[in-house]
């Protein structure tokens, strides 16, 4: 891939010189392991130069790039004792002996002189991740909360910004429709921050359950087991307060299945207080139930 774009050419013949400017990337090397580059100025230099047609031409095939050795342009004596560099801005000139073109071509100027970077020093802090669910998930379930694992990351970046961050997630799940339990790998949502994560990639256990609620069925019968004519019970029915599943409380005939009873079997003529025995169907849970207690007569 050529690193430049050609932006003008003055026509002429083979040999006659031309003029032409070039776009090159810039990159960066020797960066000190405690520091991190966080906004070199500009990506492309601007570069004019003077050639033939063929040479310019030669050029256009030639993946040319500026690189910026960090270390070699911020120490006076790079070969010489080791010097720390400091966290800050520096602004490095553009020397044009380290663009290499074709001997005879020429370079008229370059744009910008300096190239404006800003060192940072390099942190690295474990962060606690979550994961935030996104639409609805089927009729009757509802997401518990979500296990990863790991359960934490390492972030590696510039300590401006590490030092900003209060909490990271995953980027959403989407949950619509679903009505089971899944697992997914989910990237970590770095916000666009210049940062790295490690792991970058965490799995996500999103279990489902039906969804509970309670609801209140009055008038309930009560049913007196092996009664005789003219025994009776009072009050004769019960309110019952239940918690279950979204889909079993939903149920048109569910108030039919609900069968409560006082067995007054061997009982002799008199007046009894009693409780009753309630019967709902599985995966029911009665919360309440008024009254407690009632009231039989038997003859």
């Amino acid at each position: 891939m050529v690193g430049f774009a050609l932006l003008s050419t003055v026509t002429g013949c083979d040999s006659k010189p031309e003029e032409t400017n070039l776009l090159l990337p810039v990159e960066f090397s020797s960066t000190p392991s405690y520091l991190i580059l966080t906004s070199p100025s500009v990506e492309k230099l601007e570069i004019r130069v003077r050639g033939t047609r063929k040479q310019i031409e030669t050029i256009k095939t030639m993946d040319l790039k500026y690189l910026v050795d960090l270390y070699a342009d911020l120490v006076s004596d790079p070969a010489g004792e080791k010097v720390r560099i400091d966290p800050r801005t520096y602004y490095i000139p553009v020397l044009k002996k380290r663009i290499f073109i074709p001997n005879g071509v020429k370079i008229l100027g370059v744009n910008p002189d300096y190239i404006k970077v800003s060192l940072e020093r390099k942190v690295v802090k474990s962060f606690t991740i979550s994961a935030p669910y996104a639409g609805v998930a089927a009729p009757g379930y509802v997401a518990l909360s979500a296990r990863i694992e790991p359960p934490s990351v390492i972030i590696t970046g510039p300590e401006s910004i590490v030092a900003s961050i209060n909490s990271l997630k995953t980027k959403p799940i989407d949950l619509t429709k679903t009505n089971e339990s899944f697992k997914k790998k989910m990237p970590v949502d770095l916000q666009g921050f210049n940062i790295k994560s490690d792991p970058a990639i965490v799995t996500v256990f999103i279990p489902l359950e039906k969804k509970q609620i309670i609801k209140t069925f009055k008038d309930i019968p009560i049913v007196l087991k092996n009664a005789k004519r003219g025994d009776n019970v009072n009050p004769s029915k019960i309110v019952l307060t239940i918690k279950g599943g979204h889909d079993m409380l939903s149920r048109k005939d569910l108030k039919e299945k609900i069968k409560v009873s006082i067995d007054v079997k061997g009982l002799k003529s008199g007046v009894y207080v009693r409780r009753a025995v309630i019967n709902l169907p599985l995966q029911l849970i009665m919360t309440d139930a008024e009254p407690e207690v009632f009231t039989v007569k038997i003859h």
